[in-house]
């Protein structure tokens, strides 16, 4: 605005200018201590010799008025190269409207699920499936109306109609409850811009009621991030969020790769990994029942108890009710089950695991906790990650609110006591052995090792992960009494509630012969 202006006062003539140059004057005046009589100062910086008086009067055909004019002529062309925005009726709506909508000038007719639209051939080919269609030999390339064949249940009407004006638009508004139809849709037609914006939704809005379609969905359509998203969720949700809804739609597979993970989110312990999957099968051979999270135990176990009793001395798992959720019970890492003894004892009056089961991990146990006692196995050496993902102990504890909180999960763990202590941001592991009271026995062995991964994260009100970290898998040599901090948070996951799981390894792995026997250790 301040070219704009200085044009403004040219228009007035040398009075302009004149103003201009006593105010330049003034401040040179007699007493001004500045400017002397024999100097002139106007419009472009150049110093003027001038005879005298305290005032210059510049000639409009002076040097001072070129300058002006070149000033203003650089304007004028700045002025008319800067572009301007001005919104105008966006083309994409109009094509929308008046080819797609209204249909005007359609060169082809395509016909499906009982409903027709007017369409255009140029249009279409951004489909690789019509692309194919009207390039090649197919009797359809010369046809004016095409009736297409829907093989995919999960394609209607509404998709078809969202995938076809996709072709004729710049963007697409996917609501989450059509995604997996308009997902059908975009798969059949070949539409790739269709199927990323898709899977993008998808993965914006996993939660508990849409992440099992979603994952059936994306291994259905070939969409293997969203897939791995949906597994994650579940990993980390399925103990931290149990939902009666959510354990009727889990199928054997998923709730199999979910229970063999050494990332599933364990809260407590694995005897509550157990609980959960007897709910979950109760609800897969009842799926008509209703009732709340609360009820859904007592239910359970009365339900299991009235078929107890017509099979005797028959494991649940082995009558053929059963059999089928036998590759799902297998990954239970049952010998962290049977070092509790409230646990054991639950797990033996249910009567779901084979007796055989049971016999083969008390058996592995006992031989373990001989190793620790008279063999001097002061526990892992180095970091077996094929072990830890496969047999390590997984637990967890939710924290509320922040403040100081100290724990341990039950459970013998061959006389390492082991306390967790959160506190001023800080997490510390201790080998509790003489300073705190400690319901069972301790080893005294001077130094002991323990192999473990520790992990937080932070869930929104969907699930949906906020924040997290891991320590990763460590080897940790601890002392009698001895504690040390194994995590300190920043801030940034200071975001409650927060859940913690671990993965711990006590002892370590049994060695084994090329047969697979017990390897005897007869060194003195």
């Amino acid at each position: 605005m301040g070219s704009l202006s200085s044009r403004v006062l040219r228009r007035g003539g040398s009075r302009a200018v004149q103003e201009r140059g006593s105010e330049a004057g003034g401040a040179a005046g007699p007493g001004g201590g500045g400017l002397r009589g024999s100097a002139c100062y106007c419009r472009g910086g150049r110093k003027r010799k001038r005879s005298s008086g305290s005032f210059c009067y510049c000639e409009p055909g002076s040097e001072d008025e070129d300058y002006e004019d070149e000033d203003e002529g650089d304007e004028q062309e700045r002025l008319l190269n800067t572009p301007r925005r001005k919104k105008l009726k966006s083309t994409s709506k109009y094509i929308y409207q008046t080819l797609f909508l209204n249909g005007e000038n359609s060169d082809i007719k395509i016909c499906a699920l009982g409903e027709e639209w007017s369409l255009h051939k140029i249009y279409l080919c951004q489909s690789g499936y019509f692309s194919s269609m009207f390039s090649g030999s197919w009797k359809e390339s010369s046809m004016n109306t095409i009736e297409l064949e829907i093989p995919d249940q999960n394609i209607d009407v509404e998709a078809l109609q969202v995938a076809f004006g996709s072709l004729y638009r710049d963007d697409v508004l996917i609501k989450p409850s059509r995604v997996i139809a308009i997902l059908a849709a975009a798969c059949m037609l070949q539409l790739d811009g269709l199927i990323q914006q898709c899977g993008e939704t998808m993965k914006e809005t996993i939660n508990v009621k849409t992440v099992c379609g979603y994952y059936t969905s994306a291994g259905t359509y070939g969409l293997d991030s969203v897939k791995k998203k949906c597994l994650e969720w579940l990993l980390n949700n399925l103990m931290t969020h149990q939902s009666v809804d959510l354990f009727k739609e889990l199928s054997i597979n998923l709730m199999k790769q979910l229970i063999c993970s050494s990332n599933l989110f364990v809260m407590q312990v694995e005897m509550d990994v157990y609980t959960a999957l007897k709910k979950w099968m109760f609800l897969q051979l009842v799926p008509s029942w209703n009732g709340s999270l609360k009820q859904l135990l007592p239910e359970a176990d009365t339900w299991f108890s009235k078929h107890r009793k017509d099979f005797e001395d028959i494991a649940f798992l082995e009558i053929d009710q059963g059999k089928a959720f036998i590759p799902v019970f297998r990954h239970l890492r049952l010998q962290y089950i049977i070092s509790d003894l409230a646990s054991a004892r639950i797990i033996e009056r249910d009567a779901l695991i084979p007796s055989e089961w049971l016999a083969s991990v008390y058996k592995q146990q006992w031989f373990a906790m001989l190793r620790a006692e008279q063999d001097s196995d002061t526990g892992p050496q180095e970091i077996n990650k094929e072990e830890l993902e496969g047999n390590s102990m997984r637990c967890g504890r939710k924290l509320a609110k922040d403040g100081e909180y100290c724990w341990r999960w039950t459970g013998f763990n061959f006389g390492f006591d082991l306390l967790v202590t959160y506190t001023n941001r800080y997490i510390i592991f201790k080998r509790n052995t003489l300073n705190q009271p400690c319901s069972g026995s301790v080893s005294l062995q001077p130094r002991r090792n323990i192999a473990f991964r520790l992990r937080l994260a932070s869930l929104d009100s969907s699930g949906k992960l906020i924040c997290s970290r891991t320590t990763g898998y460590q080897i940790l040599t601890l002392e009698k009494d001895q504690e040390q901090v194994v995590m300190n948070l920043d801030s940034r996951l200071l975001i409650f509630p927060l859940f913690i799981c671990c993965n711990f390894l006590y002892v370590s792995p049994e060695k084994k012969t090329e047969n697979g026997s017990q390897l005897e250790n007869t060194e003195n």
